[in-house]
């Protein structure tokens, strides 16, 4: 595949098969663990939603409530490492993939007719934002 169309690909997004499910969640999760996340869409988890955004993500799970399979979302809420904010997915259907410059977002629907999408942001710390515009780490002071 040529780079323009992996480019073209990308801003579309890519679907993950439901069998990719599991090792796309736990992979993502450790890609983008503290990632800043912003939800927006129509879900059944409006009231959360609002809460988690400008946090910290901490994982994507795939598990089942009673009978019902559950997409969860956790976020660590600011500043205070052991209490978290839950966004549950019910019945997810469908799961896209698109990465925007250094954002990615998630597409999720639901077979109840929910969509909702999550944004994900790189947090950019000094250190970082040098060594990727200059090429050569802080820490060796150039040389």
């Amino acid at each position: 595949m040529s780079k323009t169309s992996e480019a073209t690909e990308m801003r579309k997004g890519r679907e993950i098969t439901r069998g990719e499910w599991e090792p796309f969640f736990q992979q993502f999760s450790q890609d983008h663990q503290e990632w800043l996340v912003y939800v927006a869409g129509q879900s059944h988890c409006n009231t959360a939603s609002h809460e988690a955004n400008g946090l910290p993500f901490q994982a994507l799970t795939l598990h089942l409530d009673h009978t019902d399979e559950v997409l969860s979302i956790l976020v660590r809420k600011a500043d205070v490492a052991q209490e978290h904010v839950y966004l549950s997915i019910p019945q997810p259907c469908r799961v896209m993939v698109e990465k925007a410059g250094a954002d990615v977002k998630l597409h999720i629907d639901s077979t109840e007719g929910s969509s909702t999408i999550i944004r994900f942001r790189r947090v950019v710390t000094p250190d970082y934002e040098s060594e990727v515009t200059s090429g050569i780490p802080e820490s060796t002071g150039g040389l």
